[in-house]
């Protein structure tokens, strides 16, 4: 959309995002996130507007270390779907990783066409990602129906941080995290 912006989101585009999130939660597209797990996350966000101001879509980068992140609720408003504003957001989410030396970049998806031309690909092996795994899939009401595809871009990691891996003990790579100060 011509002077469509992406910017990182504020405390006060909570309510947009937790609107247009749960919008496509009531069957299934998007995980149910309440108010408050908006508002405690909304530094993750980065959202669209028009050039008048008008919110247009929202996305989100979860970091889970050096070795992961997931670009979630990546959602447009039905006005700014197919005008270039999800690959707006996707490249500012993707840049952040970047930023942060983030190596391999996950998502879910129903649509993976939209994906490829970013540099995603398919895997077939969901326990490749076992920190997404953790984090969501366990409450998700399609956890044994489940019609996503995982993507990724970049190495499939071969470090998980949350819960239980399906990663051999040998095949896990030691994450260094270096602590300043004398408490931890």
């Amino acid at each position: 959309m011509a002077g469509s912006t992406v910017r990182k989101a504020r405390l006060q585009d909570a309510a947009n995002i937790f609107e247009l999130v749960n919008s496509l939660a009531g069957d299934g597209t998007l995980l149910r996130r309440n108010y408050a797990e908006i508002c405690e996350n909304v530094r993750d966000f980065h959202v669209a507007e028009s050039e008048g101001g008008v919110f247009l879509g929202c996305g989100a980068l979860h970091l889970y270390g050096p070795h992961l992140a997931e670009v979630r609720s990546i959602v447009m408003k039905p006005e700014a779907k197919g005008k270039g504003v999800g690959g707006m957001l996707l490249k500012a989410l993707l840049k952040e990783a970047e930023d942060h030396g983030v190596q391999a970049v996950c998502l879910f998806t129903r649509i993976p066409d939209f994906f490829f031309k970013y540099g995603f690909r398919v895997t077939m092996d969901r326990a490749a990602l076992p920190d997404k795994i953790y984090k969501d899939c366990q409450k998700c009401p399609r956890l044994h129906a489940c019609d996503e595809v995982a993507m990724v871009r970049g190495p499939i990691p071969k470090v998980a941080v949350l819960g239980p891996s399906k990663i051999k003990q040998q095949e896990l790579v030691p994450l260094q995290i270096a602590f300043t100060g004398t408490t931890h």
